[in-house]
C-alpha cells in the first residue's frame, strides 16, 4: 500500500509540475529578441537592430504573450529581405526569442551596360550569389566582388544551364584565389556564355572563351602574368586569348 501511495503521489506531482508549467507558458511574455548574426558572412551587410527590426515587423515583439507569436511566420518575415539566404527563430527557457540568420553569399555585382538588358538591372546593379539568385544590393555595405554584364544575363535562366553553371563555378573560384581577386575587374559574358575579361591593371582584354575548364585557362594565364609581361611591360599587348588549348595568343 505504501509503494502505491508513493507512486501516486509521486505521477500527481509530475502531472501537476507538467499543468503548471503548461499554464506559466501560457502566460510567459517575450523578454526580448536574441539574435545570432552568420559569422561566417564575408559581408556585414546586417546589424542586430537591423533583424530586429525585421522580425518585429510593424509592432514590437517584446512583451507580446509567447503563445500567440508565430516562430514560423517570423522566420518568413525575415527572410523577405533577399539578402538573408536562411532563418531559424526558436525561444528560451527565459522567454527570448533567438533568431539566427543566413546571409547570401555574393560572388559578383551584376550591371547593367546595355539598353537591351531587361529592367531587373537597375542603374546600381544587382549581385549575383554563389547559388545563382540574383538579389538586392545592400544599402548598409557594398560587397567587394568582380562586376559582370553582358547579354548573356538578358534570361537568368541562363544561369540555369550548363553554361551558366560552369560560369558561376568560374566566378566562385575568383572569389576563393586572392591572386585572381585582386586582378581581374570585370567579366563580360555573351550570349552564347564566351567570357571576355578586364584585368584590374593593364590595357589589354582577355579572352577566356567559354567558362568550362577554366583552370587550365588560368594556368595558362598565369605564365602571362608572370612570364612575359615582365619582360615585355604592361603596355605591349592589347589582346590576349587562353580560349584555345594548349596556345597563349598575345597581340
Amino acid at each position: 500500500m505504501k509503494t502505491r501511495y508513493w507512486w501516486i503521489l509521486g505521477l500527481g506531482i509530475v502531472v501537476g509540475a507538467i499543468v503548471f508549467a503548461e499554464i506559466w507558458q501560457q502566460r510567459q511574455l517575450c523578454g526580448g529578441l536574441i539574435v545570432n548574426l552568420d559569422k561566417q558572412a564575408t559581408y556585414p551587410f546586417f546589424d542586430e537592430q537591423d533583424i530586429k527590426n525585421l522580425a518585429n515587423g510593424k509592432e514590437s515583439l517584446e512583451n507580446t504573450l509567447l503563445s500567440t507569436i508565430d516562430l514560423k511566420a517570423v522566420e518568413e518575415r525575415v527572410k523577405k529581405n533577399r539578402l538573408i539566404k536562411n532563418c531559424q527563430v526558436s525561444r528560451n527557457l527565459f522567454g527570448n526569442l533567438l533568431i539566427s540568420i543566413e546571409q547570401q553569399r555574393p560572388i559578383a555585382r551584376l550591371i547593367n551596360t546595355s539598353s537591351e538588358l531587361n529592367s531587373y538591372v537597375y542603374a546600381g546593379g544587382r549581385y549575383l550569389t554563389d547559388t545563382g539568385a540574383v538579389i538586392p544590393l545592400s544599402g548598409k555595405f557594398t560587397a567587394r566582388t568582380v562586376l559582370v554584364s553582358g547579354t548573356f544575363f538578358r534570361d537568368l535562366n541562363n544561369i540555369k544551364t550548363k553554361n551558366g553553371q560552369n560560369l558561376l563555378k568560374l566566378l566562385i573560384k575568383i572569389n576563393e584565389d586572392s591572386f585572381w581577386k585582386a586582378q581581374i575587374a570585370e567579366l563580360q559574358v555573351d550570349e552564347v556564355g564566351e567570357v571576355t575579361i578586364i584585368p584590374q591593371v593593364g590595357t589589354h582584354v582577355i579572352e577566356f572563351g567559354s567558362a568550362d575548364g577554366f583552370e587550365a585557362k588560368f594556368n595558362k594565364l598565369k605564365i602571362f602574368y608572370k612570364k612575359i609581361l615582365p619582360i615585355q611591360g604592361w603596355e605591349k599587348y592589347s589582346r590576349v586569348s587562353v580560349k584555345f588549348r594548349n596556345q597563349i595568343v598575345c597581340q
